[in-house]
């Protein structure tokens, strides 16, 4: 079996590059992160309006189709609804 070498030294501005990009990167991230969030919130309000539209229809479609289907159901009775 061979043994590996001792590893060598990292030069310091290599060092101070990594730790940039990774302050940079998580900087980013939290940056990037907040500007979706604020974009996200505007959305999930605008499909909150439109799920309130559609559930506001649907609630009217069906009340007049029960009406409608009480009136056929009245007039085969035989009975004045």
């Amino acid at each position: 079996m061979t043994t590996l070498a001792a590893p060598r030294a990292v030069s310091p501005f290599i060092r101070a590059c990594r730790w940039g990009a990774l302050v940079t990167g998580v900087t980013y991230g939290f940056l990037r992160y907040a500007y979706l969030n604020k974009k996200e919130v505007r959305i999930q309000a605008r499909e909150k309006d439109v799920r309130a539209r559609i559930a506001a229809r649907e609630a009217a479609n069906k009340e007049e189709l029960s009406r409608r289907e009480m009136e056929i159901l009245a007039k085969e009775v035989g009975s004045e609804f």
